[in-house]
């Protein structure tokens, strides 16, 4: 089934919604005290991308996205003295999220989520 212009337009608006939340969110992640609205905005991304990915015909696989949205959740948890230590986390996360590819064919859309590695944090 083909997209409709409706339907692009509108997916294009969700790829707009997830820098506007990823811009949001790192502008409040130097606070440990907004923890709790990273995180809802962290999770409206995650449910963006997969309203975008449900339009797809091709097969996507965030299950690599959502694990670590919830590692970067179980830092924040484990580390909220520490907030420092986890705001590199979010900002690479919200860098990737917005490097996800949205490319529209004549009939569908195609999605490419990178992976993220935060192994770069464990030398450290």
């Amino acid at each position: 089934m083909e997209l409709t212009e409706k339907e692009r337009l509108m997916l294009v608006e969700k790829k707009e919604e997830i820098l506007k939340l990823t811009k949001e969110i790192l502008g409040i992640m130097k606070d440990s005290e907004q923890a709790v609205e990273v995180k809802k905005r962290m999770t409206s991304i995650l449910s963006l991308i997969s309203t975008i990915g449900s339009y797809a015909k091709s097969k996507h696989d965030p299950r690599h996205l959502w694990a670590s949205t919830n590692m970067i959740f179980l830092q924040m948890n484990a580390l909220e003295k520490q907030w420092t230590t986890i705001s590199s986390w979010i900002e690479i996360w919200c860098n990737t999220v917005n490097l996800i590819e949205f490319n529209f064919t004549k009939r569908d859309i195609k999605i490419k989520i990178p992976k993220i590695d935060f192994s770069i944090f464990r030398s450290r």
